[in-house]
């Protein structure tokens, strides 16, 4: 397993090695989260950065072969120009038997759907045909992955792995557009539970409301926004609710602070919940985050306990709707346990490596 986003590839790999596999994880730990990895590859700034790094990759590329399944968190599986990578891939794809695709985190053809606004009503780029306050700061990350060459190294990729796997709807809607569908499977989030222990939340004291930021991403997220609404929200509601923002903490810093806790917000632009939202559900959070008809339709689901937040609500909306929750604690009481229920029946990693397990052996090279 090449790369982890937010502990997806670590949580899978725990599992897999308690089932028996042998299986190598070469991450980078998720940077500040310090998630697991077998072999860590990181790149620091600076020209002797950039040579250690590529001199590690070197010297690691010879073991990282006899593996039945190679799996890629993402097109981008280190931090290299595209005709780089694909020297990488293609050493990867020739010294194995098979590859396979996490569909997961941005790449040449989601931020390309982002943009054109055919598939999504929304995203982090676009609100209809309107570029969000992110797209029109950083217009540089948009150029930077409708690249050509990017975008021609992700068609070769898209073309040749021998199978995919999607992890949340929006990813699913998009490489549809652009994959081989037979090869492409919707698996879901996987969630190891044990770590996430249901709590039963305690409402004799004010409600409340945690923003996590992760990197710089609270305009990318979001987050800025909703911080700024439940500020105003604390104001206007003295004693009922407290805010508190943290950001940048490691994952086991990030779960203490999620469990004193009854609301958490995740991201604004998203059609579903994240690992974020979905640790905060299995925790008994009630969780405000993506929950698009889109993401209950893919899982099959009439329980909708997500808080859904979306850019196509102003602010002002957005705000009451998260009084009227605060003021309701029967309704956080309810959406607490139905979160957790949806979070067992959909995201346990054991459920999540057993469709991993059967798309591989589907698709696995002989």
């Amino acid at each position: 397993m090449i790369g982890d986003y937010s502990n997806l590839h670590a949580c899978l790999a725990r599992e897999f090695k308690q089932r028996g596999h042998e299986v190598t994880l070469v991450s980078d730990g998720g940077g500040y989260m310090k998630t697991e990895s077998d072999i860590e590859l990181k790149r620091t700034p600076g020209i002797w950065g950039s040579f250690k790094y590529v001199y590690k990759l070197l010297s690691l590329l010879p073991s990282l072969k006899g593996y039945d399944v190679v799996q890629l968190i993402n097109p981008y599986i280190f931090s290299l120009k595209p005709n780089k990578l694909r020297i990488v891939y293609d050493i990867l794809k020739k010294n194995n038997k098979s590859v396979f695709l996490s569909l997961c985190g941005d790449d040449h053809f989601f931020v390309k759907d982002c943009v054109d606004t055919e598939i999504f009503r929304f995203s982090e780029f676009r609100v209809g045909k309107e570029k969000t306050d992110y797209a029109k700061s950083s217009p540089e990350r948009e150029q930077t992955y409708l690249n050509p060459q990017l975008a021609k190294y992700t068609s070769y990729l898209y073309d040749t792995v021998d199978g995919a796997m999607s992890i949340l709807p929006e990813y699913d809607m998009s490489a549809r557009h652009h994959m081989n569908p037979d090869k492409i499977l919707f698996t879901n989030l996987p969630i190891q539970l044990d770590t996430v222990p249901f709590s039963k939340l305690d409402f004799n004291k004010p409600i409340k409301i945690l923003v996590g930021i992760k990197g710089n991403k609270e305009i990318l997220k979001g987050t800025a926004k909703m911080l700024e609404i439940c500020k105003e929200i604390e104001t206007e509601m003295p004693g009922k609710c407290e805010v508190r923002m943290v950001k940048n903490l490691s994952l086991a810093d990030y779960l203490s602070e999620l469990s004193d806790s009854h609301i958490v917000i995740d991201q604004l632009y998203s059609y579903s919940p994240a690992t974020n939202a979905l640790q905060a559900m299995a925790l008994g959070k009630v969780t405000a985050s993506g929950g698009q008809p889109e993401f209950y339709e893919y899982i099959g689901e009439t329980e909708q306990p997500i808080f859904c937040l979306s850019p196509l609500e102003d602010d002002e909306t957005i705000k009451s709707r998260l009084k009227e929750l605060i003021l309701d604690p029967e309704r956080i009481r309810n959406m607490s346990e139905q979160g957790r229920r949806l979070v067992e029946k959909h995201n346990d990693v054991r459920k999540i490596a057993t469709l991993f397990e059967q798309h591989w052996g589907k698709h696995i090279k002989a």
